[in-house]
C-alpha cells in the first residue's frame, strides 16, 4: 500500500506542478493510466497556442493605442479650434460693444455741443441770434448737420403717413393736408439751408451733410430741377395734355435757369483765380507787396461773398420747381410725385451704404 499511495501522488503532483507553470489552468488526466507522453504532447501545444495568442496579443494592443492617440489629437486639435474661435467671437464682441459705446459718447458730445449752440444764440431763427436768424459762429456746420438729420427723419415719418393714405385710398381732401404738411417742410429745409449758407457756404455748397451718392448728382448744394423733373414725368403717367406740357415748360425753364447758374459759377471761379494769382508777394516783403496783396486779398474776398448768392438762387430755383409741379398735378398725383422724390433720394443713400460697406481686396 506504501508503493501505490506514493505512486498516486506522483499522478497527482505532476499535473499540478505543470499548471503552475504554464498559468492555463489544470488539465484533466487519468489517475490510473499513466499519460505522461501524451500529457507532456498536450500540454507543449497548449503552451505553444497560448505562445503564440500571447505573442500576437501585444501587436493588437499597439494598433489600438494608436487608433485612440490619433482620436485624442484630433479631439484636442478641435477643441483648441473651438477655443480660439470662441475667443475671437469675444473679442470681436467686446470690440463691437466698445465702437457702440464710443458712438453713444459721440452723440452726447454732439447734443451737448448742440445745447452750447442754442444756448450761445448760433443757429436759433430769434432776436437774439442775428439777422434772418443766423450766426457765423464756428459752429454753424456741425449744427446744421445735427438739424438737417432731425428733418430727415420727420421728413420720412411725413413720407410713411402719405404713403399709408395713398394705400388706405383716403379722400382728396385728407390727403390734401398730408401734401401741403410735406410742402411746408421742403420750406424749412430750404430755410436751414439758407442760415447754414451763412454761417459755412463751403459746408452747404460742398454737399458733407449728405450721401455720398446724393453728392456725386449734386449741382450747387442740391439736386438739377431739371434732372428731378426727368424721373417724375416717367412715373406719374398717364399725364393729360396740358399737365404735360406745364412739366415740359417748367422742365426747359429750369434747364435754362441752371445753366445760367453754372455760367456764373464758372465766372466767378475763373476771376477768383485771377485775383488770388496777382496777390503775390514777390521775393522781397516791402511794404507796397505787403499792401498790394491785402487788397487783392481783399477784392477776393469781396468776389467770393457773391458765391452765397449763387447758392441762394440754386435753392430758390429748387423750391420753385417744386411749388410749380404742386400747382400741375392734381393732389393725387401730387402725392405720388413727393413719393418719387423722396424713394429716390432714398435709393441714392442705400447705394452709398452698399457702396462703403462693400468688401475691399
Amino acid at each position: 500500500m506504501g508503493s501505490l499511495e506514493m505512486a498516486a501522488a506522483q499522478v497527482l503532483r505532476g499535473p499540478m506542478d505543470n499548471w503552475g507553470e504554464s498559468g492555463t489552468g489544470l488539465v484533466g488526466t487519468s489517475p490510473i493510466t499513466d499519460t505522461s507522453t501524451d500529457f507532456e504532447n498536450d500540454e507543449r501545444n497548449h503552451n505553444n497556442l497560448v505562445g503564440h495568442q500571447q505573442g500576437a496579443q501585444p501587436y493588437m494592443d499597439l494598433s489600438i493605442i494608436t487608433n485612440e492617440k490619433t482620436g485624442d489629437h484630433r479631439t484636442l486639435k478641435r477643441l483648441a479650434q473651438n477655443r480660439e474661435a470662441a475667443k475671437k467671437s469675444r473679442l470681436r464682441k467686446k470690440a463691437y460693444v466698445q465702437q457702440l459705446e464710443n458712438s453713444r459718447v459721440k452723440l452726447i458730445q454732439l447734443e451737448q455741443e448742440l445745447q452750447r449752440a442754442r444756448q450761445q444764440g448760433i443757429f436759433i431763427a430769434s432776436g437774439m441770434a442775428g439777422e434772418n436768424g443766423y450766426s457765423t459762429g464756428g459752429n454753424g456746420a456741425l449744427v446744421f448737420d445735427m438739424e438737417y438729420a432731425r428733418w430727415l427723419d420727420e421728413h420720412q415719418r411725413h413720407i410713411s403717413d402719405l404713403r399709408s393714405a395713398l394705400n388706405a385710398q383716403m379722400g382728396d381732401e385728407d390727403l390734401r393736408v398730408l401734401v401741403d404738411a410735406i410742402m411746408m417742410h421742403y420750406d424749412e429745409l430750404f430755410r436751414l439751408k439758407s442760415i447754414g449758407t451763412k454761417s459755412d457756404v463751403f459746408h452747404i455748397l460742398s454737399g458733407m451733410w449728405t450721401s455720398p451718392a446724393e453728392r456725386f448728382f449734386m449741382w450747387i448744394g442740391g439736386f438739377r430741377s431739371s434732372e428731378l423733373l426727368k424721373v417724375l414725368v416717367a412715373q406719374l403717367e398717364p399725364l393729360t395734355d396740358q399737365q404735360l406740357m406745364g412739366i415740359c415748360n417748367l422742365q426747359q425753364s429750369s434747364q435754362q435757369a441752371e445753366d445760367a447758374l453754372s455760367q456764373g459759377m464758372e465766372a466767378l471761379q475763373q476771376s477768383l483765380a485771377e485775383t488770388l494769382a496777382s496777390a503775390c508777394l514777390g521775393p522781397s516783403a516791402s511794404s507796397d507787396n505787403v499792401s498790394n496783396y491785402m487788397g487783392q486779398m481783399a477784392i477776393a474776398m469781396s468776389k467770393l461773398s457773391t458765391l452765397e448768392n449763387f447758392l441762394r438762387q440754386a435753392d430758390l430755383l429748387r423750391q420753385q420747381t417744386l411749388q410749380q409741379m404742386h400747382r400741375i398735378l392734381t393732389t393725387r398725383q401730387a402725392a405720388r410725385a413727393l413719393l418719387v422724390i423722396s424713394d429716390y433720394f432714398a435709393r441714392l443713400r442705400a447705394l452709398s451704404s452698399l457702396w462703403l460697406a462693400r468688401p475691399r481686396e
